[in-house]
Formats: C-alpha cells, structure tokens, sequence
C-alpha cells in the first residue's frame, strides 16, 4: 500500500504545519519534522491543551498520490482520521477514541491539506470544547 499512496508530500507537510500555526497560535508548542526536516516521513505537533490535561500531539501523514494520517495521542485518548483506498474499508475513515483500531465513515471529505487540516481542528476543538471525544466525528463536511 505505501508504494500506490507515493512518497511523503513534503509541501503538504509545511501547509499543514502553517495551519496549525495560524489557527491554533499560542497552543502549538512544538514542531518536529520525524527523522528529520530534511527528509521528513512525519510531522508531529505538539499543543498545549489536551482533553484530559495540558498536552497532545497530533503526527500527520500525507502522501504525493493520495492519502494522509492525522493521528491524535495524549495519556489516555487516541484518535485517527485518515485517508487510505482500501477495498473493506471507507476511503475517508475515522478511527474513534472507544476503539482505535475500527473504520468508521470520516466526516471529513476534503483532499487538499489545507482544508482537511481545518477540518480536523474544528472537529478537536469543538469536543474539545464540550469535552466530549464522542463528538470528533459528528460534524457533516467541516469546516
């Protein structure tokens, strides 16, 4: 699957991190480019404000031919949107935090990383706000 997906989408990974940059301001802590900034396979942005306590990170993905990962970790809660083409499961995908490793719909549908990077930050920042992980899927096509 990596090979159809093509190599990482550098331009995709700076837009994304430019994004988060500009619209969460204050709350990006940290910025890592994973092994390097050179030749990046995985951005991790760490933000100071989480659901259970003052940190999380989201470690995005994105690939020159399609697909992206948008993986959220902090102590006790993980969540994923995604973007992969696979035949048993829905192209646009999300993984819940009640159980990581099933497919469910994503309500995201965008493909350009700009918008499917605000996308995934009004569906955190809006559970997050009614501190309710059960509501990071439930918006229809955001932002």
């Amino acid at each position: 699957m990596p090979d159809e997906r093509g190599p990482i989408d550098w331009d995709a990974l700076r837009s994304v991190e430019r994004v988060f940059r500009d619209r969460l301001d204050g709350l990006v802590t940290d910025v890592t480019y994973d092994p390097s900034a050179i030749d990046p396979v995985e951005l991790q942005i760490t933000l100071a404000l989480g659901f259970d306590g003052d940190s999380c990170r989201f470690d995005i993905q994105w690939w020159m031919n399609h697909g992206y990962k948008y993986h959220y970790s902090e102590s006790d809660l993980e969540f994923r949107f995604g973007w992969e083409i696979r035949p048993i499961y829905p192209d646009k995908h999300f993984h819940p935090p009640e159980n990581p490793a099933e497919h469910r719909e994503s309500c995201i549908t965008h493909e350009e990383p700009e918008l499917v990077t605000l996308a995934v930050i009004k569906c955190w920042w809006d559970a997050l706000e009614a501190d309710d992980p059960s509501l990071l899927n439930s918006r229809e096509n955001p932002p």
